[in-house]
């Protein structure tokens, strides 16, 4: 009975995981810093969004200081995320050390999935 409770506590753990969420100016920022950044542009109440969470902190927990993982709130921020060219919820973008734009996924995405694609994008 123990063992289950601890199984389940640490599932509601992992689901409410959170990497920080970034406005435009500090998307801006962090864009300049010179390192690898993920952003996923979503909405706080977005079903898919939320799956992501978990998937999102383990990746920020793996990368550790290689790369910056955020979330850009789409619903609070919308004319700022028609700049990324965002039509849907969510979208992974990836950018370079030079703040270019190297990679981008629409939807859900399984962590070994874009582990993958971000060792294939150069960042390892």
């Amino acid at each position: 009975m123990l063992e289950r409770f601890a199984i389940a506590l640490a599932a509601c753990a992992a689901l409410s995981a959170q990497v920080p969420a970034v406005d435009p100016p500090g998307l801006a920022q962090i864009l300049k810093a010179g390192t690898w950044t993920v952003v996923e542009f979503g909405g706080p109440t977005c079903i898919p969004c939320k799956k992501m969470q978990p998937i999102l902190a383990d990746l920020q927990k793996q990368l550790g200081t290689r790369a910056q993982v955020r979330n850009f709130y789409v619903t609070e921020f919308t004319k700022e995320a028609r700049a990324y060219k965002i039509m849907a919820m969510p979208t992974q973008v990836v950018f370079n050390p030079s703040g270019q734009e190297v990679l981008r996924h629409v939807g859900f995405w399984e962590k070994p999935d874009f582990l993958a694609a971000l060792a294939q994008a150069g960042l390892k």
